[in-house]
């Protein structure tokens, strides 16, 4: 037994080497693909600073001469070096990036990452009607559905059972509809309560209208928008300024029908507004975490770099 519990361990050993391996050679590829004139440029840069005082050098000391040409093939691998690591520093595609929220103390964080496993309060969205049930009304490959499959074992009446009495506590005022499964009632876009999430709390925010008969939940941009403004001043009443993570709203089911990097645009640049232009702050540390399905199609580098200049 002792020696299969090696064995388990050194396979998983491999098996994480092997998928570290990829995502480095995925993020140089994508790097290069990306920024690889900025790399070239900075690359010789750096190159040429150093052969420019290496020639002020040469000529004003005779030691110096004679120890470089002593030293010539050595002294071109060394510039090789150098080019390929500025050239790799310059294009190289990270897994997260972070950066100060301008007039604040608020540091947003952009990173490849499970939401679940972030040491931080959650916000999440849900549609109008809070459903619980897996399936139609929600699927589990949603970060919806996740909740409901980790914390409440997929079991629908649990999760209602940890809803029902929040929405109640934060005096949310439902309508009733004709949809013929429950729950029917409907509560505005907006709409936000908490949930206990082991020692942090689940911020459960409405951001999608459910059509009635097909049950899929579906959102916009002002919709959205509405929903981070109300979820966001929930999180300020409640959350006592505890870190706060969250995904990429509207890249999944719920479909705003934008492009992720201005997905994340928008989500950055709602952030951005509510803790500059309201009377709330944003908790000091804010993440988002994006699924590694997204990594060729953002380019959090760029975002990061734009807001560090304002």
């Amino acid at each position: 037994m002792p020696s299969s519990n090696r064995l388990l361990r050194q396979g998983a050993l491999v098996i994480l080497h092997h998928s570290m391996a990829n995502h480095l050679l995925k993020s140089i590829v994508l790097g290069v693909q990306r920024r690889w004139g900025n790399g070239l440029r900075n690359g010789l840069a750096a190159v040429g600073a150093v052969w420019t005082i290496t020639e002020v050098l040469t000529a004003a000391s005779t030691s110096a001469k004679s120890a470089l040409d002593g030293q010539g093939s050595e002294y071109l691998v060394a510039m090789a070096i150098l080019f390929v690591v500025v050239f790799l520093a310059y294009v190289f595609e990270p897994g997260s990036v972070s950066f100060k929220v301008p007039n604040t103390d608020t540091k947003i964080t952009l990173k490849y990452s499970d939401i679940f496993a972030q040491d931080a309060n959650l916000l999440i969205g849900v549609n109008e009607f809070f459903d619980g049930e897996l399936g139609a009304p929600v699927s589990k490959n949603t970060v919806h559905g996740q909740l409901i499959v980790r914390n409440f074992n997929g079991n629908a009446v649990l999760f209602r059972a940890a809803v029902e009495p929040a929405l109640a506590a934060a005096g949310a005022v439902a309508s009733p509809t004709n949809r013929t499964i429950g729950p029917s009632n409907a509560y505005p876009i907006g709409t936000t309560v908490s949930v206990p999430n082991g020692s942090h709390t689940v911020f459960l925010m409405a951001m999608a209208n459910t059509d009635l008969n097909t049950s899929k939940a579906s959102s916009d941009v002002p919709r959205l928008w509405t929903a981070l403004r109300q979820g966001l001043q929930f999180v300020h009443d409640h959350g006592n300024g505890e870190p706060l993570a969250m995904p990429l709203f509207g890249n999944g089911q719920s479909g705003v029908k934008l492009e992720p990097q201005h997905l994340l645009r928008l989500l950055v640049l709602a952030l951005v507004d509510f803790a500059t232009n309201s009377n709330a702050r944003l908790p000091k540390d804010v993440t988002i975490v994006l699924h590694e399905s997204c990594f060729e199609e953002l380019d959090i580098r760029e975002i990061a770099r734009d807001w560090k200049k304002t």
